[in-house]
C-alpha cells in the first residue's frame, strides 16, 4: 500500500536496555556495626564475641547483606569477617560497605552476566527513565561493557535521546 504508515524506529533494529533489570530484587538488610561499639567509640573482641554468638542468622535467611558502621570510627577487619563466616552459609552475598556500594557490586555483577553477542554491532539504547533511581554507577558499568562491541550507543529512548559513540 502507498499510503501504509511504517513505525521506522521499530524497522530500524533498535535495541533498548532497561539497566532496572539488572537489578537484584533480592531483599537487602544492613548490619551496622555502630550497635556493636562500646561507648560508640571501640570494638572490644570479648564483648563483640558474645554479641555475635546471639546474632539470629535467620535474619539474613537469602538476603543480600552489606555490613557497615554509621559513626566514624576504626573498626578492625576481624570484626567483619566475623559476622560474614557467621552469616555466610544462609545469606545470599556478603558485602563490606553501605548499601549504595552493594547494590553497585550486585549491579557489575549481573551486567558481567550479559551475552554481548545479542549487542554486537547493533544500535543500543540505555533506558534513561524507569520506576527506581539508579546510581550514576550503573551507567559507567553498562557504559564499558557496551562501548566496545556496539555500532552506535545513546542515552534515551529513540524518540528522545543523547547519542554517546558511534564506533566505525
Amino acid at each position: 500500500m502507498e499510503g501504509e504508515i511504517k513505525n521506522k524506529i521499530a524497522d530500524a533494529g533498535l535495541i533498548t536496555i532497561d539497566l532496572l533489570d539488572f537489578l537484584s530484587n533480592r531483599k537487602q538488610v544492613g548490619i551496622d556495626l555502630r550497635d556493636w561499639l562500646i561507648d560508640d567509640l571501640i570494638i572490644k573482641e570479648i564483648d563483640f564475641k558474645e554479641k555475635l554468638k546471639k546474632l539470629n542468622v535467620d535474619n539474613f535467611k537469602n538476603c543480600n547483606v552489606f555490613i557497615y558502621c554509621s559513626k566514624d570510627v576504626i573498626i578492625p577487619t576481624w570484626a567483619f569477617l566475623l559476622i560474614q563466616a557467621k552469616i555466610n552459609t544462609v545469606a545470599s552475598f556478603v558485602f563490606f560497605g553501605n548499601e549504595r556500594a552493594l547494590n553497585l557490586i550486585l549491579f557489575e555483577r549481573s551486567v558481567q552476566k550479559i551475552d554481548t553477542s545479542k549487542y554486537f554491532n547493533k544500535r543500543v539504547f540505555i533506558k534513561g527513565c524507569g520506576d527506581k533511581k539508579l546510581p550514576i554507577g550503573a551507567f559507567s558499568i553498562v557504559c564499558q561493557k557496551l562501548m566496545p562491541i556496539v555500532k552506535s550507543l545513546f542515552y534515551g529512548e529513540a524518540c528522545s535521546n543523547v547519542p554517546l559513540i558511534k564506533n566505525p
